[in-house]
């Protein structure tokens, strides 16, 4: 594998990036080698954990660099997270500092404020020792692993995650890649970000809110040829305007389950091109399997395919009486270890050298496809039966105007567990008419004893819900 951290590489591979929505940040240094000398100026030492809160955007990728220059290891977080939270994560981790475009002075703690170029930094009390070692990077969890924990990888296994993806679904040193995630995803940096750097193609970055007319625009006027979706986007531009998807080359879904009639949706409309849906945990760096449902029969579209070359995969029984099984994936890109306090999951997903036990439920066919079945913690049992939160959030995924559909598990202290639901529906939505009727809809499709005990509801790409009983 070549060098990567090759500074020119480095510096090469940002320049040609695109801002599809121009930040109006401009980079801080024209070399990444540079910033990491800035870096060590402010007392980085070899190993420490530097968070990094920005936008998507070429400084993110030149401070990013920058800090992997320094012999730190950076690691991604959403630009406005609350300072609370932030120094919760810095404590948790061992952090050396905290760099964003606005940082609130009183709340973090630091020990001294500096600057590297727009970037503002809070230089924290130096932890006794550095929280990893030179090459590493960390890639934070989903809430599955709680808010204040993340995994640690080399960044060379990053890249070759990144590799394997785009192998998988044909991409290539002439596309030009469309980025509308935010980095501080692993789906997004991983599959998107680091991919294009290995591959050699055109990266555009864009970013959240993913709006459906700023993402047309960007395929227009960018050429874009490669684009890969959530199916929280795929939903909603398939009630909006599922022209939009009609002309990539390649199609990409990852980050959550996409229903089975929603593949053959793609596959219909794009008449023969590429679609691609994938499955990944962060803890496997990210990505795992690939299905290339254009080239499947329809009875395979509720599968993620097979593993990607380099990884193997095997079936677990889980000992509860359940009859389910648990994926475990062996790759040389598997996490190290965990970082920072892992919640909602056992620490020792490790549970062989570079195997991880994944936590989810699945199936296999003869053929070695996989079939995703719902995380292992995706059941309750209420009033003596088992609900599948799993099956919940996919029949309300399927209601009209909703394009994504999330369960919160209540625990209760004399021992007994409930849910409730959280859905986000498109602008077309009359919150009057959902206020009414989602209840209604919802008991048309669930046992009663399945129902929630809440509803929540809020436009998608809006941050306040409302609550609906």
């Amino acid at each position: 594998m070549k060098n990567f951290l090759s500074p020119r590489l480095l510096d090469s591979f940002i320049e040609r990036a695109i801002e599809a929505l121009p930040s109006g940040i401009p980079p801080s240094s024209p070399d990444c080698e540079s910033l990491g000398k800035a870096w060590k100026q402010h007392g980085l030492r070899p190993g420490d954990l530097v968070l990094l809160c920005l936008p998507n955007c070429k400084e993110l990728l030149h401070q990013y660099f920058g800090v992997l220059m320094a012999g730190g290891v950076p690691a991604l977080l959403p630009p406005l997270m609350p300072a609370a939270r932030l120094r919760e994560i810095a404590t948790a981790m061992g952090a050396f500092a905290i760099g964003g475009l606005r940082l609130s002075t009183g709340d973090l703690g630091a020990e001294s404020y500096n600057s590297i170029g727009p970037l503002r930094i809070a230089i924290l009390k130096p932890p006794p020792e550095p929280a990893g070692a030179p090459g590493e990077v960390v890639l934070m969890t989903s809430g599955t692993s709680g808010v204040a924990s993340g995994c640690v990888f080399d960044f060379e296994a990053i890249l070759l995650n990144g590799e394997r993806h785009v192998q998988a679904i044909g991409q290539g040193a002439g596309d030009s890649v469309l980025l509308t995630l935010p980095m501080f995803f692993s789906f997004a940096l991983s599959a998107q970000a680091l991919s294009s750097l290995a591959c050699g193609n055109r990266l555009i970055i864009s970013g959240p809110p993913f709006s459906l007319g700023g993402y047309r625009k960007a395929l227009e006027d960018y050429g874009i040829t490669v684009s890969s979706l959530t199916p929280v986007g795929i939903r909603s531009v398939l009630q909006t305007d599922a022209t939009v998807l009609a002309g990539l080359r390649v199609l990409s879904v990852g980050g959550d389950a996409l229903e089975p009639d929603l593949v053959a949706r793609l596959v219909e409309l794009r008449k023969g091109k590429d679609v691609y849906i994938t499955y990944g945990l962060t803890q496997a760096g990210p990505r795992v399997s690939t299905l290339a449902a254009h080239l499947e029969p329809s009875s395979r579209y509720n599968s993620v395919g097979l593993a990607h070359e380099g990884t193997t995969v095997s079936l677990h029984p889980v000992e509860d009486g359940s009859g389910r099984k648990q994926l475990h994936v062996n790759s040389a890109t598997v996490m190290k270890r965990s970082i920072g306090r892992v919640e909602g999951r056992p620490k020792n997903d490790l549970v062989a050298p570079q195997t991880i036990a994944t936590g989810d439920a699945f199936d296999q066919d003869k053929e070695g496809y996989l079939y995703f079945l719902g995380r292992l913690s995706d059941f309750i049992s209420r009033k003596g039966e088992k609900i599948s939160l799993a099956a919940v959030r996919r029949l309300a995924a399927g209601l009209p105007h909703v394009v994504s559909a999330k369960t919160h598990i209540i625990k209760h202290g004399d021992g007994t567990e409930d849910y409730d639901l959280e859905l986000q529906v498109d602008a077309s939505a009359n919150a009057t008419h959902e206020k009414s009727s989602m209840r209604g809809l919802l008991s048309g499709l669930l046992q009663r004893t399945e129902m929630p005990r809440a509803i929540y509801i809020e436009p998608a790409n809006e941050m306040d819900g409302q609550r609906y009983k």
